[in-house]
This record gives C-alpha cells, structure tokens and sequence, in this order.
C-alpha cells in the first residue's frame, strides 16, 4: 500500500515524532509512505534525517484552491493508495480528496482536548474519511458522545514503541556520572514539551516537597519550550528557584536519544493536565522497567492500572504526585512489584509491530470501505 501522512502543525512533539516513526515502520516494510507538510515543518527534517520520503507544500486555510490542487497532484504523481490526516486542516483537506478524487481518507486525532463542532466539522468527521485511528479510547468515546463517528469505525491505536530501543539492559550509569549526579541518588524524571498542558508546573513543586525531605533525589525534565511557550518555561524554572542552583532540580533540554536519558531514571512523572491521550512515555518507561506516577488526564488510566502497573493520582494536584512518588520511595515491594507488571503488559501489547499491525489492518479496513481494493 502507498501512503502518505499530511502533518500542517510546524513545531515538533509526540504526535509529529509519531507520524515519523510509522511512516520510517511502513518503509521498512514495503509500504512506500511520504510526509507532507509545509515549508519549514520540523517534521520535515525529522523525517528526511531518517529517510522518509518527504513533500513540502503550502497549506494554507480550509478550503485554498491552490492548496486542494497542489496535494491532488502530488497524490496522483505518486499514486498514493491512502491519505493519513492528523489535523482539523489536514482533515479538511483529506475530506475534499476523498469527495473529489475517491481517494481512500484515514482521519487521526492524537489528543482529548475538547472537540470543536461546526456544520463543516460535523460533516467533514462524519462524511469526510472512510474510518478514524485515535491514540485512546477516551477520544473514541468523546466522538461517538457528539455523534461525529460510529465506534465501529475508530480504531485505538496503542502507543507503541521499539523494545530493542527501549530495554532495561541500557545503562545509564555512564551519562550519571557527566552529569554529576551521584550514583546512589534515586532520579525523577519528567519528559515533554514545556508547556501547560504538561504540568512541569505541578512537577516541580512537587519535587520541591520532596528535596525538602529527601537528601538523595534529584529530579530531571526533558524537553524544551516552543516559541509560544517561553513565557510558561520562565514561570516553571522561577518555581525551582534554588533548587536549580544546586542541581537537584535540572532541565536538560530535548533529548533525540530519550532512551539514553530514560536510563539514568528511577521513575518518571507524567504531570499532564489537558490533552494527554496515550504518551508513548508510558510504555518507554514500562520496557526500560522504570516506575511511573501521571495523573488521570485523557487516556492515561487506560494505559496504567493503578497500584498494578503504577501510581495514578489527581491533575494539577502537586501533594499528591509528591506523596505518590513517596509510596514508592518507602516502599520497595511495591515499586518493584508494579515494574515486572508493567515490563510484562508492554512486552505484550505496547511493542511498535504490535501497534503498526494493528494500524495496518485499520487502513486496509478503510480502503475497503471506500470501495478500493488495495490489500497489500
């Protein structure tokens, strides 16, 4: 099957490293698949860092004549069999191929956020794709409550990740000592864009609860601001104040290489309050045996059992994330005992094939619904 990904968003976070990811999987695999976005994307040069094949082209508003012709031609020329659509813009677009070319159209919604419905929403989710891949069952839910998609043709796509990449056999004692981070210090880890939805806020005060009582802790975060966000980043790195000035707390930036980084971790925080669906962090961690605590945003409780694979507790409640982490910090059993549990549920159903099989079978299904016949 010949596929490609349209991708509008500029910046760079899960769900464009996710659209990257697959589409390097499809390659591999005898699936030609491009990246479409526009100039100056930084999926673009993601993707072309690993040998995506990449088209670069304006999009611009909902409904540009220019914008509709110029990905048109690029579906013929390249005769693609299914367009992927992972915005409201892209989406818009994909529905016009769809009613104008016949060309089979997935549409991917990556976040919980709330689902804005107008009468050209409503008819582009519920006319304008041949079936949809959300990243949790709560966005599947949250469709089906506004009548925009039968749950028959949603398909949940897991957040699936390389167990190779992500093993347990990494070693990060090397990259502790760089960075001076003794080796008997249990480290927290929180990894993502610095921005609100992501609760770095809430992490770090509650990191701040835990230096206080705690001498061997140090809490790191992965990730860095976009342009939008700067000012938020300001206000988080404020809330550490002195604790960043003697290393316990410290931003490290954005890592391409999260599994090396992952390693010097003993647990990792998600903090998210809004938009979370289902973070391919939760399974890093899961294979890489490091205990989680996140909050119960979006999708997340559908990947974490509480008190069976980890800790969930309330968003934007900071005592709480500190009073989870330490449970885990007394009580060893338990940390341990909820690591092995997690480490067996990935193995099983978080790896990237088992994730890629699954979004295979949803493609085919739509191509059949639209009346093509690719099978491949």
């Amino acid at each position: 099957m010949r596929i490609a990904h349209i991708e509008s968003s500029m910046d760079w976070g899960g769900q464009e490293l996710r659209i990257v990811e697959q589409s390097e999987w499809l390659n591999r695999r005898g699936h030609p698949t491009w990246v479409v976005a526009r100039p100056g994307a930084a999926i673009l040069e993601q993707a072309r860092s690993r040998g995506v094949p990449t088209h670069e082209m304006e999009i611009r508003g909902s409904a540009n004549p220019a914008t509709y012709r110029a990905l048109a031609d690029f579906l013929a020329r390249e005769r693609i069999e299914l367009l992927d659509c992972h915005g409201n813009r892209d989406s818009t677009y994909g529905a016009y191929i769809k009613w104008f070319r016949r060309l089979p159209v997935v549409r991917s919604r990556h976040v919980t956020d709330p689902i804005r419905v107008d009468a050209l929403r409503r008819l582009v989710w519920r006319r304008g794709n041949d079936g949809v891949v959300v990243t949790a069952g709560k966005i599947r839910e949250m469709l089906a409550e506004a009548g925009l998609v039968a749950p028959e043709r949603v398909y949940v796509a897991v957040a699936g990740v390389d167990e190779g990449r992500f093993s347990p056999e990494r070693d990060g004692r090397a990259l502790r000592q760089r960075l001076g981070i003794p080796l008997d210090h249990v480290v927290i880890a929180n990894v993502g864009m610095i921005r609100p939805d992501k609760g770095q806020l809430y992490f770090v005060r509650a990191c701040k609860e835990l230096l206080a009582r705690h001498a061997g802790v140090t809490a790191i975060q992965l990730g860095e601001a976009t342009g939008q966000t700067a000012g938020y980043k300001d206000e988080v790195l404020r809330e550490a104040g002195a604790a960043l000035d003697d290393g316990r707390i410290r931003f490290l930036g954005y890592q391409s290489d999260i599994e090396n980084w992952l390693a010097i971790a003993d647990m990792v925080v998600v903090a998210s309050v809004a938009t979370e669906a289902q973070t391919r962090l939760v399974a890093q961690a899961f294979l890489m045996k490091k205990n989680i605590v996140a909050t119960t945003t979006g999708g997340l409780p559908e990947m974490i059992e509480h008190e069976r694979t980890g800790l969930l507790c309330a968003p934007g409640d900071s005592a709480a994330i500190a009073a989870a982490v330490e449970r885990l910090l007394h009580d060893r059993a338990l940390a341990e005992t909820l690591r092995e549990n997690a480490y067996r549920h990935a193995m099983q159903y978080m790896s990237f094939d088992y994730m890629m099989a699954g979004m295979l079978d949803a493609y085919r299904q739509a191509v059949a619904r639209s009346g093509g016949v690719s099978g491949r």
